[in-house]
């Protein structure tokens, strides 16, 4: 049964062949006349002609615009501030992005500051709701977090070692241009990277501490089935259009929150995972897919029912002879070997990080509640994600990729 919920997903689609010729007429239809195109270091947007293609349209529906390049894997404050200056600089009325989920987090922080009378970071800190954003049209390139409809926003703020999101319904972007084409050349590690996060994000909203939902149960199970069964196509066919199509609109749904109305969210493997991120600046997926297994195997006796429904309608634990606790630990095994099976970290060590790293991600978490916690499935201490941390070292020798 559903909870009460309150969702308004505002975001306009623009999903197809040639999409991004329409960047210039969405912006314009937006009531903009000057933007920011924000974008990365830029050298693969240039040798496509993808830029070049963006400036024409934008000049085409009569729209002027500043350029800031830049945008790095878990996006940077000190460019957000750049962004915000150019803006209040020049009179900017939108912004558009151009990239993946840190081009668009770049954006979309970009345009809350720009509509903020204070320092930006205050709305990540807490100090401040954010009420209104200058609004940001995303051409996605790299399909994986699912920021281009998502209420949320992330931004890495090195001077303290912080990664901190605001999440509110005003930080949606206005319009979403979707080409899976523009995603066909994207590297292994990437596209993989992209497909662990789109996992997460579901499971976030999927594993909680209720029994059954029933639509979003088997909504979700139909998103995560897919990412399991087109993913490892995807990466022997990099270039298959209509694999990149299903991936695209996987990611979308993913993390809109379509699949998490009314239901109690975890997001504890997010809450580990991007402190990997904020101390040791390794990318997103790699972090989750090096913490994931390890908070599913903590937390399985909290509700075995639904590890065990995971098992069953997601990797197709069949086995008979399994009680509930033994097929859910087998869904946990078939999942590692899925992220494995793309090429991906699936412990601590892999990706760098020893035991002496522990503590200072620990430090960084933000522990919430009477009790100091994180997560739904069950409520994690310090102690309970230090040990989590310390099960993520070494790669479960039981499970072979």
């Amino acid at each position: 049964m559903l909870n009460d919920f309150d969702i308004q997903i505002a975001t306009r689609f623009v999903f197809g062949h040639a999409a991004e010729e329409r960047c210039g007429s969405e912006a314009r239809a937006l009531g903009a006349s000057k933007v920011l195109l924000h974008y990365d270091g830029g050298d693969y947007l240039e040798a496509s002609g993808l830029l070049e293609r963006l400036r024409e349209s934008l000049r085409s529906a009569g729209v002027e615009f500043v350029e800031l390049g830049g945008v790095q894997p878990n996006p940077r404050l000190e460019l957000v501030y750049e962004g915000i200056a150019l803006c209040r600089e020049y009179g900017l009325e939108a912004v558009v992005a151009v990239g993946g989920g840190s081009a668009i987090d770049s954006a979309k922080a970009i345009g809350l500051g720009a509509a903020y009378d204070g320092d930006v970071w205050d709305l990540f800190l807490g100090k401040a709701e954010p009420v209104a954003t200058l609004p940001v049209v995303a051409v996605l390139t790299c399909p994986a977090s699912g920021s281009e409809s998502s209420q949320v926003v992330v931004v890495n703020n090195e001077a303290e070692h912080a990664k901190l999101l605001v999440s509110h319904p005003v930080v949606r972007p206005a319009v979403a241009i979707m080409d899976p084409e523009l995603s066909c050349t994207l590297p292994a590690r990437q596209t993989a990277c992209g497909l662990v996060d789109m996992f997460c994000h579901v499971c976030e909203r999927y594993f909680t501490d209720d029994a059954d939902f029933g639509i979003l149960d088997r909504m979700s199970e139909g998103v995560l089935r897919t990412i399991v069964e087109v993913g490892p196509k995807l990466m022997e066919n990099l270039g298959n259009y209509v694999l990149r199509s299903e991936i695209m609109w996987a990611a979308t749904v993913a993390q809109n929150n379509s699949l998490g109305m009314g239901r109690n969210q975890d997001w504890s493997t997010h809450a580990l995972s991007n402190e990997l991120s904020a101390l040791y600046d390794i990318a997103h997926g790699e972090t989750i897919s090096a913490v994931m297994a390890s908070w599913m195997r903590y937390v399985r006796s909290s509700n075995p029912e639904r590890f065990a429904r995971f098992a069953r309608k997601v990797f197709d634990v069949r086995d008979e002879a399994l009680d509930i606790d033994a097929t859910g630990s087998a869904g946990i095994d078939a999942c590692e070997r899925f992220f494995a099976g793309l090429g991906m970290p699936v412990s601590l060590e892999e990706v760098g990080v020893g035991e002496e790293g522990i503590e200072p991600m620990l430090d960084k978490i933000e522990f919430f509640g009477d009790d100091r916690a994180i997560g739904s499935v069950r409520r994690l201490t310090r102690e309970d994600c230090a040990e989590i941390f310390r099960m993520s070292l070494v790669r479960d020798q039981g499970v072979d990729a």
